[in-house]
């Protein structure tokens, strides 16, 4: 089995909008989306499909056909448009919010049962580069992504370790003076898309949690010097990602946490799942 990824990308704008509610209702429900002169994003979309590589071309897909059939099936009724007034399916919905979750459905289903030759895997959305959807097909279930980013330094030094093993398995890592990095922290959740608001969950709701339990805590700090999670443990990033799962998963219930990925370096990035032993597709 094998997996293709292909990229587009479209402009459009949008605006939330509970009908029943009044604008100060709205905006107190959806912030500044809910502008009634609406909002843009360059929106980024991933379309992921899966089969067998066919022996006489040596291709799941011709990619051609695919980019055809998201220029036709996708980029014809989003591009350039307001999708409130504009799109054929929410225009016709005004209670359906053209949210990143439900945008991410919608075009699932547009391209689904257009695709030959091979299978939707899933369709990711990107609004920004700090916020992204991701659907597989399953009912109302969206992975909803967001992006934080976060300084803070450290020294590699494990306290069962002597300083000469220490200096040989951690190299510079274990200046005694410490070291820094932009950590770039994904959040991803999962849950049913509330049919009301469109969204998996209030972003500002994830956002303040983030800002309470991630940065008040480990931005611009020395990680082992100012943060109690690691006076005996070392600040490695797997387990500061585990730390941070720790930290979060409780805090934002009912929302289900389903991945965390801790980007340490441009080249280095570490994800965590919680106690569970799986490979997810899903991620």
């Amino acid at each position: 089995m094998h997996h293709l990824t292909r990229q587009v990308a479209f402009e459009a704008s949008h605006y939330y909008r509970v009908p029943e509610l009044s604008q100060a209702e709205n905006t107190a429900l959806f912030g500044a989306a809910a502008n009634p002169n609406s909002h843009g994003h360059n929106y980024v979309l991933e379309v992921t499909v899966k089969g067998a590589v066919e022996p006489e071309h040596g291709m799941v897909v011709n990619i051609a056909n695919l980019d055809a059939l998201l220029k036709q099936r996708v980029v014809v009724d989003y591009d350039h448009k307001l999708i409130n007034q504009q799109h054929p399916v929410f225009a016709n919905n005004p209670e359906r919010q053209p949210t990143c979750e439900n945008l991410a459905i919608q075009i699932w289903h547009s391209i689904e049962q257009h695709l030959k030759d091979a299978a939707l895997h899933r369709v990711r959305l990107y609004e920004d580069s700090t916020a992204f959807a991701d659907y597989h097909g399953d009912g109302h279930m969206v992975f909803q992504t967001k992006v934080y980013e976060f300084s803070a330094s450290h020294r590699l030094h494990s306290l069962e370790l002597g300083d000469t093993e220490n200096r040989r398995i951690f190299g510079k890592c274990n200046n005694p003076h410490g070291h820094g990095h932009n950590y770039v922290l994904e959040v991803m959740i999962k849950g049913a898309v509330n049919p009301r608001t469109g969204l998996v969950t209030d972003l500002g709701f994830l956002d303040r949690t983030i800002e309470e339990q991630i940065f008040a805590r480990f931005d611009f700090k020395h990680l082992n010097l100012d943060t109690p999670e690691f006076e005996k443990i070392n600040p490695t990033s797997e387990n500061f990602v585990k730390v941070l799962w720790d930290i979060l998963e409780p805090q934002l219930k009912p929302v289900k946490l389903h991945r965390l990925r801790l980007r340490e370096t441009p080249r280095s990035y570490f994800d965590y799942y919680g106690e569970q032993s799986l490979t997810d597709e899903n991620s």
